[in-house]
């Protein structure tokens, strides 16, 4: 049976026995489409290689788009997915702009390539509560916060790196904010570093140093120095 085109099919099996992560495909439009299903599919991919690649196995029933190379049943070939009102898409482009691309798995985590005036990339899980977002997050539009990074292992080191290179920084909490260092802890800033507390401000350890290299101005009511 030669089949030359592309043909619409629902995903029956996604367990390969052999791993090379292929699908089994029922085709509605046979007359035993509830019961027919194709051989084991291969993947068609944006990138592939050995031991790498991109990695989007579909769900069993799935809505899929399915060809057969040199028209040969015994060869499919998996196109790619198709939206429906059934499966509905994760974004809408619903001002016509198409400013977002990304992506969105079964559970709801989604990666976010923003491209509108206040272009951004967002990686945000399932609950939405621990986002990282790199870009144009000011709320007036003004450019400012431009680069947030948050990287794993930065300048060679085992570790997590925070840094701005434009803007501000802020790390804002409704409720305890908490630093713990298993070794030292440093903060270093080329203008003022300003420490306020609207309660009761307190520096504990079992040695304390304070250094100054001009004045060292003392105010309290009263000041009490022991």
């Amino acid at each position: 049976m030669t089949l030359p085109g592309v043909y619409y099919g629902i995903v029956t099996q996604n367990k390969d026995p052999e791993n090379l992560n292929r699908i089994k495909v029922r085709l509605p439009w046979l007359d035993k489409g509830d019961v027919d299903q194709t051989h084991w599919a291969q993947l068609s991919t944006p990138m592939e290689g050995k031991k790498f690649g991109w990695y989007t196995l579909p769900d069993i029933e799935d809505a899929v788009l399915v060809m057969f190379m040199a028209g040969d049943i015994r060869q499919p070939v998996l196109v790619g997915g198709v939206w429906s009102k059934t499966d509905a898409p994760p974004e809408l482009n619903e001002d016509g702009k198409n400013n977002f691309r990304g992506y969105r798995s079964r559970t709801g985590h989604r990666l976010i390539l923003d491209d509108s005036k206040k272009p951004k990339v967002v990686i945000a899980d399932m609950t939405a509560k621990n986002v990282l977002g790199l870009g144009d997050f000011a709320e007036d539009g003004t450019g400012q916060n431009k680069s947030a990074v948050f990287k794993p292992g930065m300048a060679g080191e085992k570790g997590i790196s925070l840094s701005t290179m434009e803007g501000k920084m802020e790390v804002v909490a409704t409720g305890k904010i908490t630093f713990k260092a298993g070794q030292n802890v440093k903060m270093n800033a080329t203008e003022t570093v300003d420490v306020k507390a609207d309660s009761e401000l307190k520096l504990d350890g079992n040695s304390l140093k304070m250094n100054s290299g001009s004045d060292s101005n003392y105010v309290g009511k009263p000041a009490n120095v022991c």
